[in-house]
């Protein structure tokens, strides 16, 4: 793969353009097609946006990933760290850029920007902060659906996939400093501080937290959707609880891709239910 693609992990920003048409569609619902030029313009900037991320973090852990990623463009010298450095800031610039000029809603611009402050905030410093660092992560990783839904004038449809994404987030987060805390020797990561056994213990409750509440959130619903929704959120709750068992096993890799899995089949059981409504 080419090394400035890598840089940017292309499977992360398609994935972020899919929660993006998503969390419009769980907004809007069939009413989505009002929005067609606002919702592949936020696709746009959004990939832009992740990718720029991912190679701003890429260059900030570049002497870590020797030991934990080496396989990665910068550590294995696909890449100089100068070219890495210039390629996020120019993705980072311009999907703000095109966010800016191109739509008249300022809304988008305005989430966008607030998940580049925590960017940089997380890269220059939050990133070490142990549990604070996680929910930095969770926060980004769930703005996605509050993008969407403020594209298409509906953000309130968007909340309970904000929380659920975040709360899922920093569980993986956590299952994912456990597996790097050998090579995280420059940072202080909850692992690192209280220690793998406590650390898996606030995975476990954060991810419980949000298996509560993805339940509560099918009073949404009504009938065949609500149905829809159930059977869905059961199959994410049940495919993210098998990573936590992946994890106490100590197969951390696992883990996290199982809790990734299973906030995918969450976001296609709210795309189910949204259909059905």
């Amino acid at each position: 793969m080419n090394p400035y693609l890598a840089l940017t992990r292309p499977g992360n920003m398609i994935l972020t353009a899919v929660a993006v048409i998503a969390g419009a569609f769980i907004a809007a619902g069939p009413e989505i097609m009002d929005f067609q030029i606002e919702v592949a313009i936020c696709c746009l900037c959004s990939m832009m946006l992740v990718g720029g991320g991912n190679a701003l973090n890429d260059y900030n852990d570049r002497e870590t990933d020797k030991e934990n990623h080496p396989e990665r463009p910068i550590p294995s010298g696909s890449i100089s760290a100068d070219r890495a450095i210039v390629c996020a800031q120019a993705l980072l610039a311009l999907g703000l850029l095109i966010l800016l000029l191109a739509l008249d809603n300022p809304m988008p611009f305005a989430v966008a920007m607030a998940g580049i402050i925590l960017l940089i905030a997380y890269e220059n410093g939050l990133k070490a902060a142990g549990i604070i660092g996680n929910i930095v992560v969770g926060l980004m990783s769930g703005a996605v659906f509050l993008f969407a839904g403020v594209a298409v004038d509906e953000p309130g449809a968007t909340l309970w996939m904000f929380g659920l994404a975040v709360l899922a987030t920093i569980t993986r987060e956590i299952v994912k400093d456990i597996q790097d805390l050998e090579g995280d020797t420059d940072r202080r990561t909850l692992p690192s501080s209280i220690g793998i056994e406590n650390s898996m213990m606030v995975a476990i409750v954060t991810l419980l937290i949000a298996i509560g509440l993805s339940y509560i959130a099918m009073g949404q619903f009504d009938d065949r959707a609500s149905d829809a929704y159930l059977g869905g959120i059961t199959l994410a709750n049940g495919t993210m609880l098998f990573g936590i068992y992946n994890a106490r096993q100590e197969d951390y890799f696992s883990g996290q891709k199982n809790i990734k899995q299973g906030m995918g089949i969450a976001m296609l059981a709210f795309i189910a239910a949204a259909g059905l409504s």
